[in-house]
């Protein structure tokens, strides 16, 4: 276990800026070089050198158990008020690397969109993705910290379990409920990412206007926010 808490009469480790154009090889190179410099900060260095020699070598999988493991160090770092920078980056990157495994070291790590560092980009994306929820027969809910999601579809009141068929599989998911505005289907196409098949479920909650389907799912891959339920829609 490592300490970042900076002693008494000690600078705290300045905040980097990177670049939406920088490599993921050139950052990671970036945060060992930096960390080296700071005596707290050696599991840090080996933890970044590690996942850049590992995805050089072709071992993915390793490298995102590295890499995630020094995304979850920088983020207790960023507690204490040190690392900021790098912790938003780290939480990118492994992000992307679960999302796509065409993600890679030589890829770019792409725009920042905290609403902290980057507001602007943050309140645009934020109008948009509202305006494409209200357009969507569901609401979708999920974190890049937890592999479970919630899918909520409003239904008809008089909406009853005989009344809905759900097909499920690791890469597509089909939802008819009768009396729906949406006929015949109120979601039909592919998962985002594969979910675990087994792990589906659904239930109904509430009643007269806020009566609600509710799909619990469970992603195979953790450690990435999905930004929809569906790759595509039909």
């Amino acid at each position: 276990v490592i300490s970042l808490r900076p002693e008494s009469g000690c600078r705290r480790p300045s905040m980097a800026t990177f670049d939406k154009d920088d490599t993921v090889e050139m950052v990671l190179q970036r945060f060992a070089s930096t960390f080296k410099e700071d005596a707290k900060a050696a599991d840090l260095a080996s933890l970044a050198e590690q996942a850049v020699a590992l995805l050089s070598s072709g071992e993915r999988e390793t490298a995102i158990r590295v890499l995630t493991e020094l995304r979850d160090k920088l983020h207790q770092a960023r507690k204490l008020g040190n690392y900021a920078a790098e912790a938003g980056v780290a939480e990118r990157i492994v992000g992307r690397m679960n999302l796509s495994d065409s993600f890679s070291l030589t890829s770019c790590i792409g725009q920042d969109t905290n609403p902290q560092s980057n507001p602007q980009l943050a309140e645009m994306l934020k109008q948009i993705q509202e305006a494409d929820r209200a357009s969507k027969p569901y609401e979708f809910l999920n974190t890049c910290e937890a592999t479970e999601m919630t899918v909520n579809i409003p239904v008809p009141p008089e909406t009853k379990m005989g009344d809905i068929k759900v097909k499920v599989t690791s890469k597509t998911i089909r939802v008819e409920v009768k009396g729906h505005q949406c006929q015949p289907c109120v979601i039909d196409g592919e998962f985002f990412a594969p979910v675990e098949e087994s792990a589906f479920d659904f239930h109904l909650e509430g009643s007269g206007d806020k009566r609600v389907l509710v799909l619990d799912l469970e992603k195979v891959k953790e450690g990435a926010r999905w930004p929809d339920l569906l790759g595509y829609a039909v």
